[in-house]
């Protein structure tokens, strides 16, 4: 037998029991609601016999045209593109707002690999910047990082979490760039009362299993502009300017349509968004409170208390050992947990793993601070399902883990 090590001597003292007794909640919001409800849903369609959006057998049911009124009524835009992935959504939302080859496109250096991926699809340059103790994009390094080229600017509202709107539209409105927001992890929270999304040219959404709502695979894209949602039909369907009878097409769409299927299963997610909100909200405030207090942790700094989804709580320990030896006494307790930059673990959502986007660039990006706050982050999901006794528990662990590691 190997030396104990400190998490050994810690189990050691409550009889080797960890904090956690229960096993941990399934983090897929949306995708643990699934149920008779989206059954039926599906039915209607496969019994209309027409899955595709635009022809079928006699009259369909119309779903995604349907679900397209609805989430554009609950997001609060005029128009709602349903697509095939979020990485579609801020394509067209990319292209659509006038996003074109040479120009740059600045994105935070912490987001997941598409979000740069869908900048080169549209032929342009992303510029990548820091991040703040938010996990969002640091307006002050948006402001570093403009030039003549620079055309837009993309948050991404990380982990359910609101980027600064405010202080980046100012930017955006002074310089004249297009702002496009990446809503993929925060379906459906706000900043300062406003849905995400709504802010800038477009927002884009993910419906990919993993995001808030969930047909298994999917997206949308949001505006209020007649001339971007029209460019956004002509991207997403390479026939969608003869459909409409407006012509034959102006622009190289791809093929991004959402089938009668998805767009049936996401009006029945739609309609369970705001109770998922709340009671994500209702258990990352109740965790918060707890964690918040203890020694040797600073909880992700939020820019807008309200506005959050709730879907994972963030906290940074002094440093990054400090932080590994976290996860490692928390994972121990039963609590699953992860630094969020760990240099072993290769993670598409941190820059250094962008291999397309490093090499479109052809230099490495200097963004220390990022890599800096993401190797410190303690990092949980807090998912919906849990009770107080989950959120308890999991208090309890991260109070132990406080005292007898980070102290």
């Amino acid at each position: 037998m190997g030396t104990p090590t400190q998490i050994d001597l810690i189990l050691a003292r409550d009889g080797g029991r960890p904090a956690r007794t229960r096993p941990e909640a399934p983090m897929f919001p949306g995708g643990m609601e699934v149920d008779e409800q989206e059954l039926d849903a599906l039915g209607r369609v496969i019994h209309s016999k027409n899955l595709f959006r635009y022809y079928g057998v006699g009259d369909g049911p119309d779903e995604v045209a349907a679900f397209e009124r609805e989430f554009a009524e609950q997001m609060g835009s005029k128009h709602a593109l349903l697509v095939n992935a979020g990485s579609s959504a801020l394509i067209c939302g990319l292209i659509g707002a006038g996003v074109g080859e040479g120009d740059e496109v600045i994105v935070p250096a912490y987001t997941w690999n598409a979000t740069p991926n869908a900048i080169l699809a549209a032929r342009a340059v992303p510029v990548l910047a820091e991040i703040d103790d938010s996990l969002t994009l640091d307006p002050a390094d948006v402001e570093r990082r403009l030039t003549p080229r620079t055309r837009a600017i993309l948050p991404v509202h990380m982990r359910g979490a609101p980027a600064a709107m405010d202080a980046l539209m100012q930017i955006a409105e002074t310089r004249g760039l297009a702002v496009i927001e990446d809503v993929c992890q925060a379906a459906g929270a706000t900043f300062r009362g406003r849905r995400l999304g709504t802010f800038g040219a477009a927002g884009a959404f993910s419906l990919q299993f993993n995001k808030i709502i969930t047909t298994g695979e999917g997206g949308v894209m949001i505006t209020d502009r007649d001339d971007l949602y029209d460019l956004a039909l002509d991207v997403h369907d390479c026939a969608s300017s003869v459909r409409r009878g407006v012509g034959l097409p102006k622009f190289p769409g791809w093929n991004f349509r959402a089938s009668e299927l998805t767009g049936a299963m996401a009006r029945v997610q739609l309609s369970r968004l705001d109770g998922l909100l709340e009671r994500m909200r209702a258990n990352h405030a109740r965790l918060a409170e707890r964690v918040g207090e203890l020694p040797g942790l600073t909880l992700r700094r939020p820019n807008d208390d309200g506005g959050d989804a709730g879907i994972a709580l963030v906290a940074f320990a002094a440093s990054a050992e400090r932080a590994a030896d976290a996860v490692d006494a928390l994972n121990a307790e039963g609590v699953l947990a992860m630094r969020i930059y760990d240099p072993q673990t290769p993670d598409l959502h941190v820059f250094p793993y962008w291999a397309p986007v490093l090499a479109a660039l052809g230099t490495q990006p200097d963004c220390p601070r990022t890599l800096e706050l993401l190797e410190r982050s303690i990092h949980v999901d807090v998912s919906p399902l849990c009770d107080e006794h989950d959120i308890d528990e999991i208090a309890f662990a991260f109070e132990k883990v406080a005292k007898q590691v980070l102290a």
